[in-house]
């Protein structure tokens, strides 16, 4: 049981550090610091998160022969600003790729929703449930970065999505799944509706975040290596959101793991929230670096704030 296969959907903007210098008034060079890429993807004008999603998912169905009638749940996940408030986007992908027997709804946990909704699936194909599971994962994160605010950590914020199929036959099993929440950090970032839109806002600024990130990091990813009965020396590779170079670092750092044994994006691109993981798993695949019976590590966060880890291998 676990992932069948993924795709992923990439939109047609683009955004500069110059661009970005321009709106917030840093330098290129302090810019440099989050944005090593130079630039990022972004939607561009009439493209949507949701449709991104459904672009991934079209992709995936096309080449995995899945009796539309068998898929019994589609989840979207994300931060639930889909850009249409009331409103389903899982349901909306479902109707435009024609699947009608599906269960379809959201799961909002931020940059965390995409594992979690993987997990959620396996769990119900896995109990036979249904015999096939469409996790759509999309955010429009960088339509809520003001980059006025001078909340420069928030301006790697980009725009991607993936699609996960979840079936008996796995091409990736599930094998174990750890997540925290530590509410003391909820008020951290909130959104406020400025000129009809929804833009991300920081609140009081507490010491002790970044520490958070590695304590939970760590002690999730011994828990579910502890409950498989591995340990991370046996882990093929350690793939994590793609929010903060130096806390991806230290983690690796913290567990005694080599650079090498992950992989670092942050010259190609911004943070595409939940669908960072599935990039980095498709430059692993595209290399030919993953083979048969590889362990691999997927970290992952979101506002609220919440850390996941999540065990799969190849198989």
């Amino acid at each position: 049981m676990g992932i069948t296969d993924f795709a992923l959907a990439m939109p047609s903007g683009k955004l500069s550090v110059h661009d970005v210098s321009r709106e917030s008034g840093y330098s290129v060079e302090k810019l440099g610091q989050v944005l090593p890429s130079g630039k990022f993807s972004v939607l561009a004008e009439g493209e949507s998160s949701w449709g991104l999603g459904r672009e991934a998912a079209a992709r995936l169905l096309a080449r995995n022969a899945v009796p539309l009638d068998e898929i019994g749940l589609v989840l979207y996940a994300g931060s639930s600003e889909w850009g249409t408030p009331f409103w389903s986007p899982a349901a909306k992908i479902a109707l435009e790729l024609g699947i009608e027997q599906a269960h379809c709804f959201e799961v909002s946990n931020f940059c965390n929703a995409g594992m979690v909704a993987v997990k959620m699936a396996d769990d119900q194909v896995r109990a036979g449930t249904h015999k096939y599971a469409l996790v759509i994962i999309s955010d429009r994160l960088s339509q809520l970065v003001e980059y006025g605010t001078g909340y420069i950590e928030l301006f790697n914020f980009a725009d991607g999505a993936a699609a996960v199929l979840v079936s008996a036959d796995a091409a990736y099993e599930v094998l174990g799944a750890a997540h925290h929440t530590d509410p003391q950090w909820v008020d951290a970032y909130y959104g406020e509706i400025k000129d009809g839109q929804v833009k991300v806002e920081r609140g009081e600024k507490l010491d002790g975040l970044g520490e958070a990130f590695l304590d939970n990091f760590t002690a999730l990813t011994g828990k579910v290596l502890a409950d498989i009965g591995h340990e991370a020396a046996d882990v093929a590779y350690f793939l994590v959101t793609h929010g903060n170079q130096d806390t991806h670092r230290k983690y690796l750092s913290a567990l005694g793991v080599d650079a090498s044994r992950s992989v670092f994006q942050y010259d190609l691109d911004g943070h595409l929230g939940g669908a960072d993981p599935f990039l980095a798993l498709e430059e692993l695949e595209r290399d030919g670096r993953i083979a048969s019976g590889d362990l691999v590590v997927v970290a992952t966060a979101g506002s609220g704030f919440t850390w996941g880890v999540t065990a799969i291998r190849r198989t």
